[in-house]
């Protein structure tokens, strides 16, 4: 098996070829593919996503989990309509590898009180985010969405991910494990731009798409 380093990830994480991604939205409990998803050396998930109940859809490895500074920084955020973030999901894991994704150092000056100790943690540059967007051909000034950011590592460390529950269409938000609010953020992102080159990755076979 060969390792590959991730770009702009310290302290230094290794991923195969065998790369799933798999996002969120509603889409993949239409897909059942749970088992695919299990074949694959590397899962990586995002946030407080959850397995138990799902498996068939998505699958129930993880081995990877990358989130943004609220989750990391284990921000109770039912009052915006989410019906299934508690609070403490990322101080509650164990023994898992995650990847923290977001503009604010603060969360992570506080892992060692955000996170077990039995955990390895994972910071992208965030510096660097003009790298991501030029590689993956996005042409905005707003931050990228954290499973955005995720793919564009992979493929600027030339590997193919295989991505799983992505909209690659601008429809309203969902959340397979919970209610959430259906509005995409625009203010922060530019969810079309983003979607956009998505599509262009896949057209150009940079990334597989379920």
């Amino acid at each position: 098996m060969i390792l590959k380093k991730v770009n702009l990830v310290e302290p230094e994480m290794f991923l195969s070829e065998s790369v799933a991604i798999v996002g969120s939205s509603s889409k993949i409990m239409s897909l059942n593919k749970g088992e695919l998803i299990d074949t694959y050396e590397n899962v990586i998930r995002f946030n407080r996503s959850i397995t138990k109940d799902f498996e068939k859809f998505v699958g129930s490895k993880t081995t990877i989990r990358a989130v943004n500074n609220h989750v990391f920084d284990n921000k109770d955020i039912s009052n915006q309509g989410y019906t299934n973030s508690p609070s403490n999901f990322v101080k509650k894991l164990r023994k898992e590898n995650i990847l923290f994704i977001g503009p604010d150092d603060g969360p992570w000056k506080r892992r060692r009180k955000n996170t077990h100790r039995s955990c390895n943690l994972f910071k992208f540059d965030y510096q660097q985010l003009d790298k991501i967007k030029d590689i993956m051909g996005i042409n905005t000034e707003k931050k990228l969405q954290i499973g955005t950011i995720t793919i564009g590592l992979c493929i600027l460390s030339n590997i193919k991910p295989h991505i799983f529950g992505f909209d690659l269409h601008n429809i309203a938000r969902s959340h397979y494990f919970e209610s959430r609010p259906g509005s995409i953020d625009t203010i922060n992102h530019d969810p079309d731009n983003e979607t956009e080159a998505l599509r262009s990755l896949l057209s150009k076979k940079m990334i597989n798409c379920d």
